[in-house]
């Protein structure tokens, strides 16, 4: 796949492009579904698609409460999905206030029309684009036929009753529901990071964990809970089981959130190596235990739960 920052190009070496405009944060089966269409419309009129999207989410300009953790994808996964989606060609946009300055109309004509060559443009159902001070975004149709640009809408694809959103995902995953997120994105929810050096206390209960450290990954954390996961490792080993803990340990009274993830049927040295953990089913809160004999019936039961719930429900998207 081809990735142009848009600053470094004229025009796309194309006959003429089908674009669709978007953040497409998590790139969900809404998403897919508008890319379909994309090539759909492309093939149809003899066109190159054409995605065009941003260097980083609009909230980030527009507004000054964002933390570091409201993004289902990082850049690299979002590209690398796309082109798992069939994508060729990718624009991105540098997302400044300049261009949050931009009308819609304005964007179609100077960038899509002027830039890309766009002759027919495919829009989410709910898709917007363009300055909110300035929206002229109901003027599009027209401007985009006098430019003699096709505009294609596409339908909402649904999930228990509602439209498959960014937004709908990431509250699934801080409200713990991992299932409901995997539905929408057509793929388990991912995190990585390194292995460091804990304080071994898995080990001593029977369950050795592998300490991953988060920082500098700026993606949504789901809630704290013990999660079934499937775990890869750097070397390409993928599709291993395991259970993970994700929040504090207070039964040996640690209040600062981990991620320790203990992997069945494995016994290898992980220190330094990143882990790439999906998330299968939500298993449970954590709690406090009066006990440790009480926290390693529990960590049993966990497992069981695991496996099971790992072999019969949820695929792993690493294996297919």
């Amino acid at each position: 796949m081809n990735i142009y920052k848009l600053d470094d190009i004229r025009q796309l070496d194309a006959p003429g492009t089908a674009v669709t405009v978007g953040m497409f944060d998590g790139v969900h089966i809404g998403h897919q579904h508008i890319l379909s269409l994309l090539k759909s419309v492309a093939v149809q009129k003899g066109l190159s698609p054409v995605v065009v999207t941003f260097d980083r989410h609009p909230r980030q300009v527009l507004t000054t409460d964002v933390d570091n953790h409201f993004r289902v994808t990082t850049n690299e996964e979002r590209y690398d999905l796309l082109a798992d989606c069939g994508m060729e060609v990718v624009v991105e946009v540098a997302f400044t206030p300049e261009l949050a300055g931009m009308s819609a109309c304005e964007f179609l004509e100077q960038v899509l029309v002027g830039r890309l060559d766009a002759r027919a443009l495919v829009l989410g159902f709910d898709n917007m684009f363009g300055s909110r001070g300035r929206n002229d975004f109901d003027r599009l149709p027209s401007v985009a036929e006098r430019l003699g640009v096709s505009v294609h809408v596409d339908s909402a694809v649904y999930y228990c009753g509602g439209e498959v959103s960014s937004t709908r995902i990431r509250k699934a995953l801080q409200q713990g529901q991992t299932d409901r997120a995997y539905a929408m994105l057509g793929r388990g929810y991912r995190l990585w990071g390194p292995v460091e050096k804990g304080r071994q206390l898995g080990r001593r209960l029977g369950f050795p964990t592998a300490n991953v450290s988060l920082e500098g990954v700026p993606k949504v954390w789901p809630a704290d809970g013990v999660y079934a996961v499937w775990v890869s490792l750097a070397d390409g080993t993928t599709g291993l089981k395991g259970m993970a803990n994700f929040g504090a340990q207070p039964t040996f009274g640690l209040d600062k959130p981990v991620f320790e993830v203990n992997i069945f049927d494995f016994d290898a040295d992980l220190y330094g190596t990143v882990l790439t953990v999906e998330f299968g089913p939500r298993l449970r809160d954590i709690c406090r235990f009066d006990d440790v004999p009480s926290l390693v019936d529990q960590l049993e039961a966990d497992r069981a739960a695991a496996r099971r719930l790992l072999a019969e429900g949820l695929k792993s998207a690493a294996e297919d």
